[in-house]
């Protein structure tokens, strides 16, 4: 567990139940500068099927072979995701926090997996990388 605070949800207030979060700058190129195995892709994509009863397609979006998560889905076919504002295919600007805004989230149980899907990101994120 780490000592400093990784990321943090923001804009959870109002009508909706879609909200915003911060991600650490130094942990983005962290993630980014690592990169990620074949074999530790399709651990991380597993790992909310067996600790969190996920179902649906893979939620993780990497950013190529990093270790950087570009987009998280709970039900991509529905449209509903947490994604990097404005990347675009770029690495993020590692000067100032990382911005993800949710779409189209309907329930509290949606925002609810996106906020663990991203925090099992975190929490796992050592395991998922390999020095470049």
């Amino acid at each position: 567990m780490s000592e400093r605070i990784i990321w943090q949800p923001t804009s959870l207030y109002g009508e909706s139940y879609n909200f915003r979060v911060l991600l650490d700058p130094e942990f983005a190129r962290e993630m980014c500068s690592s990169k990620l195995t074949r074999e530790n892709y399709q651990n991380m994509q597993n790992l909310p099927r067996k600790l969190m009863n996920f179902s649906g397609s893979d939620p993780y979006i990497f950013h190529e072979d990093t270790c950087f998560v570009r987009q998280i889905n709970v039900r991509a076919g529905d449209g509903k995701w947490l994604a990097v504002d404005g990347l675009e295919g770029r690495l993020p600007d590692f000067s100032e926090p990382i911005n993800y805004s949710t779409h189209n989230i309907d329930y509290p149980s949606e925002a609810l997996d996106l906020m663990r899907l991203f925090d099992l990101w975190i929490e796992y994120s050592d395991l998922l990388k390999e020095k470049r």
